[in-house]
């Protein structure tokens, strides 16, 4: 399986459906970038050993965060991190611990980015 299939079987895996949403409207405005989250993040690093789903999201989120990045790259891996098993309660104390090493205007964008993800999950026809 070539890297391109590794990396779209992982971003299915990870972020679900809204994942490959999110990477099809990003090659409608770059091919060229669609292909590095898909080949690079998700077809190389997202298939290495020696880190569980569960520690890569809480990875990129923490990271994230601390770039205090918001909008769909943080909602991306929020709902990753709930595809992978975290539960909402550690998602957000996740945030909460953030505070002290990234700062409160940080993790109250990061809280506003969870409330619309798990928002948008409750509204979200089954």
């Amino acid at each position: 399986m070539n890297s391109n299939q590794k990396g779209l079987d992982r971003i299915q895996d990870i972020l679900g459906n809204e994942g490959q949403k999110a990477v099809k409207w990003l090659g409608s405005i770059s091919p060229d970038f669609a292909d590095y989250i898909i080949n690079f993040a998700y077809g190389d690093l997202y298939t290495r050993k020696g880190l569980s789903d569960r520690d890569r999201e809480l990875m990129v989120v923490t990271s994230l965060i601390a770039q205090g990045n918001t909008g769909l790259p943080i909602q991306s891996h929020i709902r990753g991190m709930l595809n992978v098993g975290w539960k909402r309660e550690e998602i957000i104390e996740v945030i909460i611990f953030s505070i002290g090493y990234n700062g409160f205007p940080s993790a109250v964008n990061a809280l506003i980015s969870a409330k619309e993800v798990f928002d948008s999950l409750e509204t979200t026809p089954k």
